[in-house]
């Protein structure tokens, strides 16, 4: 209530606030996710897709995942409703495969090692960058699949948005931004639906974000740049109580707070330029049966790492030093403390970059060495990428192949949960070594890609489960092979109208020919954008196809394998100006009252009409 009550009072700040004009919103025009340094995109040598803002208008979804179904190779598995857990998979990868990053601070949960997207709903998002294919040589553990990473949206002046609509939900936003300093509070809130599809209570959910950030010259070609973030959430669901394979209408929740903070120093000294970087993420969550807690787990993630470029013409060589600490604690009321644990990770890395840029052609090369403090087997992973521009024909030609690795994390190796599962302190890192070809081609206002990847996964950790329903996790003894098409374009069809596209089509499958399961065959979209006339009024329309994917029932012992049918989201929204100033939204989801279902046994939402207001 008390999160609804202070929605509704950001609406009401939306008609009575008059402040001086708002300047556009900053675009970056480099590529940051894909080294040690950014990169401008036509030197990028592997896999990158962005999404800036004027994407992200197009949908005008609440979260990030959603926008995530505009660009290939990218796979959404949410279970039920909006704000219910929503894991991402790149490339037939797992959902822990994927690094996440907000503001280049690794934003997921330290003791499950996965993000959860759900918890990112109405996050202050202004830009995505999303980096396909093992890429530990930069980013070290967890980057296996890919790297999405998330920036908030910086709108200099006041901004405010509120919305209201289908499945009593409630959203909205207050921002301010200048020179050096700019911060924002979001808020989310919905009565959701009953997930368990039995006609039972409803499960909903409700974000509440703070966002800081600003950036500071201290003279002589330094600066100091600081980000903050604080989110509380809260998210209902059901739960198969009698192991039947379907879930029950039970009053099961979760509560979650998160903070993180960085710091960013970069500068000059001497030959070098130098960017020193520390941040800290920490995670709480506390488990409800019936309003009674029934146990809590704290995970904190604690970075600090150096890294000096030369760069001498054409050349330029990159290095990083860091250091990651990860601490995990969780009790329990429901069994007094049987299942309490309290364990730490330390990691030091070691990495160099070298690019070159030569006219049409670019190469990279990056290693990496971890050294796990003897938790782990120490670990070195690698990435050779190449490009060539052909002028006469507007082409360029790309490859890439590299290595990534994925430590167990916490709840993999120390779980513990009476009667359920049970965790396995010998586990082995994961292992991936990945390649890929690509073409991209532009011809006037048309610019289209197409990539064909492979990636082979050694020691795949997966969830054996044992004819008493218990479960622990184990090392796979058999190599997982994914491959896939990936095919993208943009076309500016009109100086007022630009329609994009995606289309993939995925093979993930262990040596035993049997599929992965909540990896799709196929996705694809289409989007158009269109400004209609000078009077302001922009119309936005997405379809987000989504093939038959493989699922698990656990009811039948041994658990049967399922077939979960396609669907496609079609999604419209609207922008109208009533004043200089203020504009009116309306959106739409799910309009075609699609059954959507990524994980079984759990009901999605059917069609919604949100609508609402825009200061700018």
């Amino acid at each position: 209530m008390f999160l609804r009550a202070a929605l509704l009072g950001a609406s009401a700040l939306v008609f009575n606030v008059t402040l001086a004009q708002a300047e556009e919103a900053r675009i970056l025009d480099t590529v940051e996710v894909s080294g040690l340094r950014a990169v401008e995109p036509e030197h990028v040598t592997s896999s990158v897709s962005v999404l800036t803002q004027d994407d992200l208008a197009v949908r005008l979804s609440p979260n990030p995942a959603d926008q995530l179904r505009a660009l290939p190779g990218v796979a959404v598995s949410r279970s039920g409703s909006l704000g219910g857990l929503t894991q991402v998979r790149l490339r037939g990868a797992e959902a822990n495969h994927t690094l996440v990053l907000l503001e280049g601070i690794e934003i997921s949960d330290p003791v499950n090692g996965d993000t959860d997207f759900g918890l990112l709903t109405a996050l202050p998002t202004g830009r995505i960058e999303v980096l396909r294919g093992a890429s530990s040589s930069i980013h070290g553990s967890d980057a296996i699949g890919g790297v999405v990473s998330l920036s908030a949206a910086r709108e200099a002046g006041f901004n405010a948005f509120a919305e209201a609509g289908s499945f009593g939900t409630v959203r909205g936003a207050l921002g301010l931004s200048g020179a050096q300093f700019g911060g924002a509070i979001t808020g989310f809130t919905t009565d959701g639906v009953d997930t368990s599809g039995s006609g039972g209570s409803k499960d909903g959910s409700e974000a509440l974000s703070g966002f800081v950030n600003g950036r500071f010259d201290l003279g002589a070609d330094w600066s100091l740049s600081l980000v903050g973030l604080a989110r509380q959430t809260r998210s209902e669901f059901d739960a198969d109580t009698d192991f039947d394979g379907l879930l029950n209408d039970v009053d099961r929740s979760t509560e979650a707070d998160q903070w993180l903070a960085g710091v960013a120093l970069a500068g000059s000294f001497g030959l070098l330029d130098h960017i020193i970087r520390a941040s800290f993420n920490e995670v709480d969550r506390d488990n409800f049966s019936v309003g009674t807690k029934t146990d809590d787990a704290r995970g904190q993630r604690a970075k600090l790492a150096w890294s000096p470029s030369y760069t001498s013409g054409v050349h330029t060589l990159t290095g990083l030093l860091d250091y990651e600490r990860e601490d995990y604690d969780r009790t329990d009321v429901q069994y007094a403390g049987a299942t309490d644990a309290s364990e730490r990770f330390e990691s030091v890395g070691l990495a160099a970059e070298y690019r070159l840029a030569a006219g049409a052609f670019d190469f990279s090369a990056s290693a990496r060495f971890d050294d796990n403090d003897g938790r782990f087997d120490d670990a070195t992973t690698w990435r050779l990428g190449a490009g060539y521009t052909i002028d006469s024909i507007g082409g360029r030609v790309r490859a890439s192949a590299g290595t990534g690795v994925k430590n167990p994390t916490f709840t993999e190796l120390f779980g513990f949960f009476p009667g359920s599962f049970v965790g396995n302190p010998g586990l082995k890192p994961e292992g991936s070594t990945s390649w890929e070809i690509g073409w991209e081609q532009t011809m006037g206002e048309l610019s289209y890609s197409a990539t064909y990847f492979e990636a082979d996964l050694t020691k795949e950790i997966f969830t054996v489960f044992n004819p008493d329903f218990t479960s622990t996790a184990a090392n796979r003894a058999t190599d997982s092979e994914r491959s896939g098409i990936e095919l993208a374009a943009r076309w500016q069809a009109l100086e007022n109208l630009a329609l994009s596209g995606q289309a993939t089509f995925f093979d993930s499958q262990d040596t035993n020919g049997v599929d992965e399961i909540r990896v799709p065959e196929a996705t694809a979209s289409l989007a158009a954008d269109w400004l209609v006339n000078t009077d302001g009024l922009r119309l936005g329309a997405a379809l987000d196809y989504v093939g038959d994917q493989g699922d698990t029932d656990f009811g039948p012992f041994p658990a049967r394998a399922v077939s979960l049918d396609a669907y496609t989201l079609a999604s419209i929204t609207a922008e109208y100006p009533l004043t200089e100033r203020i504009s009116f939204t309306l959106r739409g989801e799910n309009v075609l009252d699609e059954t959507a279902t990524d994980v079984y046994g759990y009901t999605g939402p059917g069609a919604g009409v949100f609508v609402g207001l825009k200061l700018k």
